[in-house]
């Protein structure tokens, strides 16, 4: 089996630090208190959206809303619920699968609070990408810490 090595570039800003492929499209948004960097691979087929919001709503129902959007796009979705430690925070979420344009794709919605902010993940991708996708955007989403 061919061993394939990512170059890993590591985003550190106000506050928040994780790790994605280098080749991957970087783009931050502000609104208020929220603040959003997307992750995207350079085929579109799979992506991270990490948020964090400094007025930390509860964890559970930001996890919720955003699987009750994906039912509203796509609402055959499967979802089973998830728990696990991120960085040493509980995170509430969902593991996802669905059918868009003819492909099947999977998601993960991760949401935990910390004492300054409550930060939503959202990773996807598409059987039709990279076989490594899913772990790739696994790492980013483990690698998520707060700084400050």
């Amino acid at each position: 089996m061919k061993e394939t090595r990512v170059s890993i570039q590591t985003y550190d800003e106000q506050g928040l630090r994780f790790e994605y492929p280098s080749d991957w499209v970087l783009e931050e948004t502000e609104d208020g208190s929220v603040r959003t960097v997307a992750v995207q691979a350079p085929d579109g087929l799979g992506f991270t959206v990490i948020q964090t919001d400094d007025s930390r709503p509860d964890p559970a129902e930001i996890a919720d809303a955003a699987l009750q959007a994906m039912r509203d796009d796509y609402p055959e979705v499967g979802a089973q619920p998830v728990l696990e430690t991120i960085n040493d925070h509980a995170a509430t979420g969902h593991d996802l699968e669905f059918v868009a344009l003819d492909m099947t794709n999977a998601a993960t919605i991760r949401c935990f609070r910390t004492p300054r902010r409550t930060i939503l993940v959202l990773g996807q991708w598409s059987d039709m990408g990279d076989a490594e996708l899913p772990e790739l955007i696994r790492d980013v989403v483990l690698s998520i810490e707060e700084t400050e």
